[in-house]
Order: C-alpha cells, then sequence, then structure tokens
C-alpha cells in the first residue's frame, strides 16, 4: 500500500511538472493578416451600411466648430473607398449663423480608393481611439469629439476630452491619406 501510494505522489508530481505555468501573462496580439471589414458588410451589394470616421474641433468654445469625417463603404468591385469631407466655420458669425446648416460650410470634399496602408493606419488609429475611450475624462463644456461608428449601430466609440494624443492620432491618420494636419492650440 505504501509503494503504491509513494508511487501515486511520484506520478502526480511527474504529471505537475509537467504542465507549463506562466505567472506573468501579459495580453500581447500579433496580428499576421490584415484585419478589416468584409466589403458586404459595408455596401458591396447595395446595403447602406457605411463606417465613419469623425471629429469634430471646438475652436468656438463651447459653441463648436469645424467638423470632419470618413464615410467609408465598398463598391460592386468590393474595394474599400473612403469619402473625406471638412468643413469651416466662421465664429464670428457665430450669432447669427449657430444652429443653422449655414454655420458648417464644406471646405475640403475627396474621394479615396483605399489602400492597405490607408486600412492598417485606420486599424492603427481604432485601437488608439479605443484605449483612448477607456482612459476618458470629460473637460466640461468644451474640448473635441473623436469617434468612429458603423451606421447600423453595431460599433460606436464617441470620445470627448481635451487629451492631445487624440489630435495627435487623429493627425497620423489624415496624413495617411495626404490631407492637411489639423492645427489646434489646446487653451
Amino acid at each position: 500500500m505504501r509503494k503504491l501510494n509513494l508511487l501515486l505522489v511520484l506520478f502526480l508530481i511527474i504529471l505537475n511538472s509537467c504542465n507549463e505555468k506562466k505567472l506573468d501573462d501579459k495580453i500581447e496580439i500579433h496580428e499576421e493578416k490584415l484585419i478589416f471589414f468584409q466589403p458586404t458588410d459595408l455596401g458591396a451589394f447595395g446595403s447602406d451600411t457605411r463606417f465613419i470616421i469623425y471629429a469634430h474641433f471646438d475652436e468656438c468654445g463651447e459653441w463648436g466648430g469645424h467638423e470632419e469625417s470618413f464615410e467609408i463603404f465598398s463598391k460592386e468591385d468590393k474595394f474599400f473607398y473612403a469619402k473625406f469631407i471638412r468643413t469651416k466655420v466662421d465664429c464670428e458669425k457665430l450669432g447669427e449663423l449657430y444652429g443653422k446648416p449655414e454655420f458648417q460650410k464644406s471646405n475640403i470634399e475627396a474621394e479615396f480608393k483605399l489602400t492597405e496602408s490607408n486600412i492598417i493606419e485606420i486599424n492603427n488609429y481604432l485601437s488608439k481611439l479605443l484605449k483612448s475611450k477607456i482612459s476618458e475624462r470629460f473637460p466640461g463644456h468644451a474640448g473635441q469629439t473623436f469617434g468612429a461608428m458603423k451606421s447600423d449601430s453595431t460599433l460606436i466609440i464617441d470620445v470627448y476630452d481635451s487629451n492631445k494624443e487624440n489630435l495627435i492620432n487623429y493627425n497620423t491618420l489624415l496624413k495617411s491619406f495626404n490631407i492637411e494636419e489639423v492645427n489646434y492650440e489646446y487653451r
């Protein structure tokens, strides 16, 4: 009986030593392939669903400022495209135009066929935006909004704060499309 117990204990020790235990598990993600939406998810076969990346600025203080957006979609050719729109505002005419469509005047409109490089930068932007959302701090009555959403509301990330890193992240995305960066002075 004693030999059986000894053999059992020895067997359990050997079995347990074969298991690798990691005490310091860190989450690391290594992506080998490019991950993005399916063309059918963003309109390739007639769907109206779009993926929108947007930024709202506050150069007119708590009344807001200019707005920018990328509307990402797919056409029948199953390639992805982005329509970029940047508006401009005249803060001097705030009392006259605020709340009216004329307050946001179209400044730049362009359409791009997305490259692999653009998709990688969009993924990088979204990753940093999500991290910013997790650490978001409410800035009061004025601040910028950076966000991304699917038009069917299955994905929404909306960051409203005064973290300068959000603007740097957004400008990096603009650079990948060869669009002029947003110059903004933090108060």
